[in-house]
């Protein structure tokens, strides 16, 4: 299957357009005063009284570090010194190389890398992930919502989960729903990333 995000000239090109505009679009009718859209269906359950916004498509990843562990060699070497003490340093290289590798996969980074359906509601943001569990990431524990136009990217930090990373064409849209959600309508008029969506009079 080819990637929809993959460069292929014009039509890649009015994507990101596409994107970009629908975020300076949004952040105007938000300013103005008009409501986030409703959506008349989604196929998730959702809490009563909880609204329906929008269902975008973006890259999902997640920040924290993991527990590896790494199978260490201990070989018995017989023979004459110089054979034994080839083998041992041999062995001491290999497990050195595995422990290295252990501690680069347990360290902090970015995980979970995949493409998903976002169900942006009045609560949270909801997303089926690896195909077998829904996630939830509520509005309400949202600490800080940090935006990287630049790099196509939405980064949220919460109190009580992994920080939580969006790319793709949508996070421009994305970034202005879920500011607002989160945090109110001051946040973007002031937020300084945000306000890179502004419409320019001329």
């Amino acid at each position: 299957m080819s990637d929809p995000y993959a460069p292929q000239g014009r039509q890649a090109s009015d994507m990101w357009q596409t994107g970009w505009e629908s975020g300076v679009d949004l952040r105007e009718a938000l300013l103005s005063g008009m409501e986030l859209p409703e959506l008349p269906f989604v196929p998730v359950r959702l809490e009563p009284g909880e609204v329906p916004h929008a269902e975008v498509v973006a890259d999902y990843s997640r920040f924290y570090a993991m527990d590896v562990t790494y199978q260490q060699s201990n070989g018995l070497y017989f023979g004459s010194p110089l054979f034994v003490a080839a083998g041992l340093t041999a062995q001491a290289i290999g497990n050195a190389s595995a422990r290295s590798r252990a501690q680069a996969m347990a360290a902090p980074q970015w995980r979970e890398f995949q493409r998903v359906t976002v169900y942006v509601t009045s609560r949270r943001l909801l997303a089926l992930i690896d195909g077998t569990r829904w996630l939830s990431w509520w509005h309400a524990g949202n600490m800080q919502v940090n935006p990287v136009l630049d790099q196509w990217a939405l980064v949220q930090l919460f109190n009580d989960t992994e920080p939580l990373r969006w790319q793709g064409p949508a996070v421009p849209w994305l970034s202005v729903a879920v500011s607002y959600l989160a945090h109110g309508p001051g946040h973007l008029l002031h937020h300084p990333e945000l306000a890179r969506l502004a419409v320019i009079e001329g």
